[in-house]
This record gives structure tokens, sequence and C-alpha cells, in this order.
């Protein structure tokens, strides 16, 4: 699998320069946890969404595999996947939230094998999303 890193390529294929947008399993439970935490701790509002069974994001991540297990974080510094979307999630909120960037001194193998581990093991662990959150219309908007 290609490295989606700053300055290796932007996977996107529309007009979303200057967009932050996170690419997420729309099954998975945890994953639509953290979709409603960062709502709440986005105060910029620098933030889109969208799952990954969707439409848009099947017609836009043409570089990405399609059994792709992992969030997915386009920015204006580049296209992330795994720990470093997590990790550039973070940073782009601004602290306290920026301080778990810091993990990026440790080797980008160990996080990715973390990221895998929980990643393999998240439905197991947690389930799957059985429900939908019904999102204000301020944060209907943040959703593509």
């Amino acid at each position: 699998m290609a490295v989606l890193s700053e300055n290796r390529g932007n996977f996107i294929h529309m007009d979303t320069e200057g967009k932050h947008i996170i690419f997420f399993d729309g099954d998975c439970l945890v994953c639509n946890r953290f979709v409603q935490i960062l709502l709440k701790i986005d105060r910029n509002n620098r933030f889109l969404f969208s799952a990954l069974q969707s439409d848009f994001a099947k017609n836009s991540l043409h570089a990405i595999p399609k059994n792709i297990d992992s969030i997915v974080y386009m920015s204006p510094n580049g296209s992330f996947i795994k720990s470093e979307a997590i990790l550039n999630i973070c940073k782009t909120l601004g602290f306290p939230y920026s301080i778990v960037y810091s993990l990026k001194i440790l080797p980008k193998t160990w996080l990715d094998t973390a990221y895998d581990y929980f990643a393999k093991n998240r439905y197991k662990w947690f389930g799957t999303s059985t429900s939908c959150i019904v999102p204000t219309a301020i944060q209907r908007k943040k959703f593509i």
C-alpha cells in the first residue's frame, strides 16, 4: 500500500483544496464515536466528514485500495492513513490535543502496527454501529 504523506500526492480527485476531510468507517462504532467527539471539539470548523462506504468516498479515493480498513485524512498539507491520520488530526485540533502528535517520534512501523492491531479487533471488542446519530443542522453541513 502506498504511504500517504506530505507531498506524496493528493488522493482526492475533486476541488477540495484547503479543506480537511476525514474519511471514516461508517460501520465502526469506535470510528463513529471519534467523529462525534471531533464534531464537539472542532471549534474552528476545519473538518468535513465522509464515511468510507459513501458514494463520495468511493468516487474520490481512487488511489486507495478498495478494502481499506483505515481512517483517511486529507488536509492541505497532504493525505494520511492509519496512525499518521490520527496524529495529524490531533495536531490540527491544536492544544491540548496536539500533544498526541509527540508520538510521531516513535517509528511509523510501531505506530501502524498498533493501529492495525486495534483496527483488526475493534469490531470484536466494541461491536458495529447499528444506529446513526442524528446530526444537528450545523453538523449536517460537515458531512459530505
